[in-house]
């Protein structure tokens, strides 16, 4: 087998995080993308996130990181002969990846599109290449706070604190391969090159953490999301707790009550929570506070986790990126981690494959020095291909049944983009058991209870569950759109059965399940393969198919902790019990899945065979942060949180703005922007202080920008800076984001529903493009679409799916063990 983007060309002409991830991924899947750097190489070369990187030069961790299989060449496309070089190469490439601000009669966008007719062209910017803020300067933390989750971030009387690291730039990456390959699907078949435009701001507000949820709470009930940080006291508590050497993240949920208790060993504890009405017994919150700390504090973290993941008990152990480097699952027996050589830099430690599948990822050059394939590279200009009179422009997945079996956030968001892009996905679910934490907390929350269940789990149209809950809750629409649902028990002989005679009919099967469920269950990759050489089977377990940790539980928060992300988020002042929830993970793995789904159909067309596909969520998380492995095994430094500050630039941080609970953020990357922010301070003598000497004084520089900040609106502050160059943004409440500007001139937010949620204003696609419209379905509806996908897909007599309904496989509501609906 050859890999499954060998033979497509890309040209990378982007800087920045983004750009360039979105071409690591095309070259470690086999593409040959050619970096070009203007004549002073790459700014991430020098510029990396570690104020020593200059002890590397030309070499930062960043660099090292994001440019794994790539070929590098020199040329300046400001200049007539860079840019005729420039042209010349996109006239023999597949994909042009590139970074560049709109304007001006030399658009390079519109040069780049003149040259062939069925070119791809990907625009990764931070605001997208129409609207009010094309131009806009942005970094990491203004972004996330325009488009993400920020303001439900952080502890309640301090200021809202970011994501760690530059994860938002690494998720708009993804995003960016992902319909850069579907755009190449279209390009091929229909011979019309496509131009495809993605902003930052809208892979935050349509892919990062929590966002589309919270978006939508804020749409069905009026409500913003409050602000979450520290641990969760109750009759459930969870968050981070001390341990003998360190910290360890404990989840709770009602299920897994047992098992905490089998842990725990606690009489006491136990018999209060054996008693009736044990949920609002005023003593027990207090008494299982104690008893997590005891518990926790009496072992080591890795301990910890151990036992209590032996009891199915979500609990991992808090490890900054240096302890995953020498983790027993992820090193010891996953080899994640793999050793370059490099010429400058020498050997090198780096994350390995964010994905598993025969002949797939692929390490066959380290990062090149600059210039380095100058001599080398030459791409003979392509004839443009025949346009398909019969085919046209049409969604790159139109004619692809998906089987979806996801559970949670993860799988069913790779399965959104899926849809979006055309595929039939058919979601099932077992009416017998209710998916806790994928269609709600409780099947039938009582109204009244709904109003405190908070914006995942009160979700709710009108805060009113409604007579199926299931069907209304945000947690869920929010990635339902464009499916189909059927119900289905595939633990009975006639249910695993009809199963397979769909998977006869299906192209993709995914699934996100427990890394044994379907083996369990007898629909393993041997089974299915057998039934459909053709099928394409993508599992995403947490930690991977195989390995000590195959089988541990938890939700994103706990993977996240365990791999190094909680580590480096929260404030740099308090310990790590102070830091609430995030799940990058779940986001980060949805358009990861997607391209590798892609990635596998593509390598079909080829092989004509189906293959298996194991995305290990965890180890793609990891690319999100690879610079900090590669600087933790190069240095041993132990990453710990910054808060809302900046390793490198400086100031940056979110800073009060007039209103209760408002913020501004902000984020000097210059000298010129230092200089212009002094003058907005009244502050003249402090313009010639150089980045070293702002980071010392960081303190001082907040207090004054404190000051300054407190008498503005968000707005009106940010307006300011950016009016002298300064990188800013207002930190949005979920209504600030809905009267965006730049969302609105876009048509971010779109009109969706169905019968049992009404219309309202949802977050629309990660990216715009000039191909096919992208699909935008109503969200899927429990059931409802029994009899047309058995009958018209599988091929079910009336008989056979009257026998369907008769075994107990057929509802449009959550059943109880009586048969009766919940």
């Amino acid at each position: 087998m050859t890999q499954p983007l060998a033979g497509i060309t890309v040209l990378e002409l982007a800087t920045g995080i983004a750009g360039p991830y979105a071409a690591k991924l095309f070259a470690d899947l086999g593409a040959d993308v050619v970096k070009v750097e203007p004549p002073g190489g790459d700014p991430s070369r020098h510029a990396g996130p570690f104020p020593d990187d200059v002890a590397h030069p030309e070499q930062s961790a960043l660099f090292l990181h994001l440019n794994t299989n790539k070929r590098s060449i020199v040329a300046d496309v400001t200049s007539p002969e860079g840019r005729a070089r420039v042209l010349a190469l996109a006239a023999g490439a597949d994909v042009v990846i590139e970074s560049s601000e709109p304007g001006g009669p030399d658009d390079l966008v519109d040069a780049l599109r003149a040259v062939r007719g069925d070119l791809v062209v990907t625009s990764v910017t931070p605001f997208g290449r129409t609207g009010p803020y094309v131009g806009r300067p942005a970094e990491e933390l203004t972004l996330y706070a325009m488009g993400g989750a920020m303001q439900s971030c952080g502890l309640e009387d301090r200021e809202p604190v970011k994501l760690g690291g530059d994860v938002g730039r690494y998720q708009c990456g993804a995003v960016a391969a992902l319909a850069s390959l579907a755009a190449l699907t279209v390009a091929e078949r229909s011979g019309e090159g496509v131009h495809v435009d993605v902003a930052n701001l809208e892979t935050q507000a349509g892919s990062i953490d929590r966002r589309m949820t919270y978006l939508l709470y804020q749409a069905y009930t009026g409500l913003d999301a409050p602000r979450e940080a520290g641990l969760r006291p109750g009759p459930l508590p969870s968050g981070v707790f001390p341990t003998e050497d360190g910290y360890a993240f404990i989840a709770n949920m009602p299920a897994w009550l047992p098992r905490m208790l089998a842990t725990v060993q606690d009489p006491d504890l136990a018999a209060r929570y054996t008693a009736p009405g044990w949920v609002v017994d005023p003593d027990l919150p207090d008494q299982a506070m104690a008893a997590m700390f005891g518990w926790a504090m009496a072992r080591g973290r890795q301990a910890a986790m151990e036992q209590a993941q032996a009891n199915g008990w979500a609990v991992t152990a808090l490890n900054a990126p240096v302890d995953v480097l020498t983790d027993p699952h992820f090193d010891g027996h996953r080899r994640f981690f793999v050793d370059v050589a490099h010429p400058v830099a020498g050997s090198v430690r780096q994350p390995g494959p964010p994905v598993r599948m025969d002949d797939g990822w692929q390490l066959h050059r380290p990062a090149p020095t600059l210039g380095q394939h100058d001599a080398e590279v030459a791409l003979p200009a392509r004839p443009a291909r025949a346009l398909e009179p019969s085919a046209g422009a049409r969604l790159p997945l139109e004619g692809v049944r998906v089987l979806d079996l996801t559970v949670v956030w993860a799988g069913p968001y790779a399965t959104m983009f899926l849809a979006d892009l055309g595929a039939d996905v058919i979601r099932i679910d077992n009416p017998w058991i209710f998916p806790t934490a994928t269609r709600g907390l409780l099947p039938r929350p009582p109204k009244e209870l709904a109003a405190d269940l908070g914006p995942l789990f009160g979700s709710f149209p009108d805060r009113d569950p409604g007579p199926r809950p299931w069907n209304r809750l945000a947690l869920f629409t929010a990635h339902a759109r464009g499916k189909r649902n059927i119900t289905l028990d595939l633990r009975k002989d006639l249910g695993r059965e009809t199963f397979l005679r769909l998977c006869e009919h299906a192209d993709v099967v995914v699934e996100n399940n427990a890394a044994t469920l379907l083996d369990k269950l007898g629909l393993g990759w041997d089974e299915l393969h057998a039934r459909n050489p053709r099928l394409i089977v993508v599992r995403m377990p947490s930690t991977g198919l195989d390995g000590p940790y195959r089988d541990y539980l938890g939700f994103g928060i706990n993977f996240e902790t365990l791999t190094g992300l909680t580590a480096v988020r929260g404030y740099a002042d308090l310990d790590p019990t102070s830091i609430g929830s995030v799940y990058h993970m779940d986001a980060a793995s949805g358009p990861a899945a997607a391209l590798a789904t892609l990635a596998a159909l593509r390598r079909r067309e080829r092989s004509g065979a189906g293959e298996l596909v194991e995305l290990a969520q965890s180890e793609n998380m990891m690319q999100h942060i690879g610079e900090l492995f590669v600087d933790a095994a190069r240095t041993g430094r132990r990453h710990g949180p910054l808060g809302n500050r900046h390793r490198v630039h400086a100031p940056q941080g979110v800073y009060p703005a007039a209103g209760e609970d408002r913020w501004v953020a902000l984020s000097v990357t210059d000298d010129a922007g230092w200089r212009a922010l002094c003058g907005l301070l009244g502050q003249p003598a402090w313009a010639g202080w150089d980045r070293d000497r702002r980071r010392t004084q960081h303190d001082e520089i907040d207090a004054a920008l404190s000051a300054w900040s407190a008498g503005r609106t968000p707005e009106d502050a940010a307006e300011a800076l950016v009016a002298v160059g300064v990188a800013a943004g207002p930190v949005h409440r979920e209504r600030d984001c809905y009267a965006d500007p730049q969302l609105q001139a876009r048509g971010f937010f779109r009109d969706n529903g169905n019968d049992e949620l009404g219309t309202h204003r949802y977050p629309g696609h990660c990216w715009q493009w000039t191909g096919p419209a992208l699909r935008w379905g109503p969200p899927a509806v429990l059931g409802a679409d029994n009899r047309a996908v058995y009958q018209g897909v599988a091929g079910l007599s009336d008989e056979e799916y009257a026998a369907l309904g008769a075994d107990g496989h057929l509802s449009e509501d959550y059943l109880g063990p009586d048969g009766t609906p919940l």
